[in-house]
């Protein structure tokens, strides 16, 4: 059983700002304000834009973005002790008809009203939960705020379930504590609420960063309790996005504790709570077609059998013919999470493939996997993947062990990167090592050069990233394992990698140019060109043998068969 801490990220996907969006809106706000400027919300994706309000907003004692005070201190600064205007700002930013539920909002409402989920705490001010229990269930959620915080311990003790607290307070009253001060003085009695549903029941962090002090400062406070998160505590965070130190510390200060603490990489919130409500079988019909906001029922379409006219419709997928059937089972003598797969990965330099589900799935010699994991990993076992291949749907952790396998086999001997991107896999071409014998085809698809700087751009600044940094392009191809009509394909897709890799969104323009050309028959020669280069010889249509690990065989060292020649559709004539 286990409470749950929501923060900005899990109402992001409802359309709703996060924390440092308001801040931002703040600062423009009180730039235009004071210089009689007009600057949009569009303007501030421009970094010489940004620059320019921070430097002038420090100028009058604004903290500078990267300070984790800036959220509290920039409220204080424009709002001071009017509350109501406050209020009123946070109502407007957080406006019911600004937002719209995602389905991962309908599954946590709908598991709230069934009693799945019984205590949520949140750093938020909106309604997006409240909202989601009144449309999945046509029922009411109260929420316990400031205002009314020692009914919540009341509540908890009495089993009042579902409870939902709002720790920060709720914009349409008062006691909206989002400044320092505040938060420092967390109020005692909702404070008391969290620690004492935490030594009950274990808790999911979704969405949350782990900014407020006072909020971790309780979540310690657990650890001091006689029985802190005895179903474990799980901090969710998004795929490629480090936790703060703050985070580490906390679930380092678990561990010693015996209390088990993982931190767990999601893609969305959406699909964390997506693969949370499959794991309840006996879902209520009803509830399950208010989530899904639609009916659904089995058809079947019959083919016509195979077109036979003109024109040809190329598609990017390459058939796999073969996947691995079997790895190894890893048994330690402690737990291990994500962190510690990725450091003995990056130990073993590419010797090692390895994935976490319920339990740990490696590929790699013996030798190479005891080097990685070292004392620690007490036994290696065959283990079949047959079951999980055919439920591949359902066992998505394969995705990226066996994109790893196919990565390590495409990039040897190449001018190539490999990285995790978008729920796939990416091939990026090296910039420090160029090969411009191999990667001749592709270079005169694109019709220039293959990577280079994005002149007078450098990364904004941010909590998570606070220096800037030159922004560097490089041509790649993104790569994903999927099943299709029970078959499994390499599905490709050229892109543009950008470097550092939370600039781009800044670089949107710089990628519009660059790719807005590659239709039809230019992007069917660049489709090509990639293709020879990652499966050079034997012909279009010859089937190539994969392996990322050479003179190696058994269990250990995965086989995949792929075919060089892509899916394509003909027109059916009558």
């Amino acid at each position: 059983m286990f409470a749950w801490m929501l923060g900005a990220g899990s109402s992001q996907s409802a359309g709703l700002p996060t924390a440092w969006d308001i801040i931002w809106d703040l600062k423009r706000r009180y730039y235009c304000s004071e210089e009689h400027q007009e600057v949009s919300s569009n303007d501030l994706q421009n970094a010489a834009v940004r620059e320019k309000i921070e430097s002038y907003l420090m100028s009058r004692g604004f903290p500078a973005s990267s300070d984790p005070t800036a959220y509290s201190q920039s409220f204080k600064l424009i709002f001071s002790t009017d509350l109501e205007r406050q209020s009123r700002y946070l109502q407007a930013k957080l406006s019911e008809k600004a937002s719209s539920l995602t389905l991962g909002h309908r599954v946590f409402g709908g598991l709230l009203s069934t009693g799945a989920i019984k205590v949520v705490f949140t750093t938020n001010f909106d309604t997006v939960v409240e909202r989601a229990v009144a449309e999945v269930t046509g029922k009411s959620l109260a929420a316990f705020h400031l205002e009314g915080s020692y009914a919540a311990k009341q509540a908890l003790n009495n089993d009042a379930f579902p409870i939902y607290c709002k720790l920060h307070g709720d914009f349409r009253y008062t006691s909206i504590k989002n400044l320092t001060e505040d938060l420092k003085t967390q109020n005692a009695e909702m404070g008391d609420c969290l620690v004492t549903a935490c030594n009950r029941f274990g808790m999911i962090v979704a969405g949350y960063s782990g900014r407020d002090e006072s909020v971790m400062q309780l979540l310690h406070r657990v650890l001091d309790g006689p029985n802190p998160f005895p179903h474990g505590l799980y901090w969710t965070t998004l795929k490629g996005r480090p936790p703060l130190p703050a985070v580490t510390a906390l679930l380092e200060a678990a561990h010693a504790k015996g209390v088990r603490a993982e931190l767990i990489e999601i893609e969305t919130f959406d699909s964390l709570m997506s693969r949370i409500c499959k794991q309840f079988e006996d879902r209520p019909k009803e509830l399950i077609e208010k989530i899904d906001r639609t009916d659904s029922q089995a058809i079947s379409i019959p083919r016509k059998g195979r077109g036979n006219g003109d024109p040809i419709l190329r598609l990017n997928a390459l058939p796999l013919l073969e996947l691995p059937e079997t790895c190894l089972e890893l048994s330690f003598a402690a737990p291990k999470d994500w962190d510690d797969i990725h450091a003995a990965e990056k130990l073993a330099r590419n010797q090692t493939i390895a994935t976490k589900g319920s339990s740990i799935l490696a590929w790699g010699s013996e030798q190479a996997l005891r080097q990685a994991f070292g004392k620690d990993l007490t036994s290696l076992s065959p283990y079949s993947l047959n079951d999980r291949l055919q439920d591949y749907a359902n066992n998505l952790q394969l995705k990226g062990f066996i994109e790893r396998a196919i990565g390590l086999s495409l990039i040897r001997g190449k001018p190539l990167l490999m990285r995790d991107w978008r729920g796939g896999s990416v091939l990026i071409l090296d910039r420090q090592h160029p090969n411009p014998d191999l990667t001749r085809a592709i270079s005169q698809c694109v019709g220039c050069s293959l990577h280079g700087r994005i002149a007078g751009m450098v990364s904004a600044i941010s909590p998570e990233h606070p220096e800037p940094k030159e922004v560097w392009w490089a041509e790649a191809i993104r790569f994903d394992v999927d099943e299709i009509d029970g078959r499994f394909w390499l599905v490709l897709k050229p892109d543009v990698w950008i470097w550092p890799k939370h600039a781009r969104q800044q670089a949107t323009s710089f990628l519009d140019e660059r790719l807005g050309s590659r239709f039809n028959n230019r992007g069917d020669a660049l489709l090509t060109a990639w293709i020879n280069f990652l499966l050079p010889g034997s012909g279009r249509a010859a089937d190539h043998v994969l392996k990322p690990f050479e003179d190696q065989d058994g269990p250990g060292s995965p086989k995949i068969i792929v075919n060089a020649r892509t899916a394509f559709s003909r027109r059916m004539v009558a």
